[in-house]
């Protein structure tokens, strides 16, 4: 299946996935990958974890075995998905009221 399939309800994924990095690099061949430093992402996922590392270091925290550490960190990744799912589905709306 590819991320030009019009049945497949998870297109959106297909995109996600290619500009985080997440996927092979001939799926939506047209989309980049966005996670490396000269992509849009890459700098910020590093600000991210940069910072997550000195509040580890001030606290003396273990990320991987605090609980709320963990959940914080899941929310803020399900918060994105959740945006990029979202801003699919408008955007193919939005598309689709532009041509009537």
């Amino acid at each position: 299946m590819t991320c030009f399939d019009k049945k497949d309800t998870g297109r959106w994924e297909f995109i996600y996935n290619k500009i985080n990095g997440l996927s092979e690099p001939d799926v939506c061949e047209w989309a980049r990958d966005e996670s490396s430093m000269a992509g849009a992402l890459g700098p910020l996922i590093e600000q991210a974890y940069e910072a997550r590392n000195r509040l580890c270091e001030k606290t003396g925290l273990d990320p991987d075995a605090d609980p709320d550490f963990e959940q914080l960190i899941r929310g803020f990744e399900e918060v994105s998905r959740t945006c990029g799912k979202l801003m699919y589905r408008y955007g193919y709306q939005d598309g689709i009221n532009a041509k009537q």
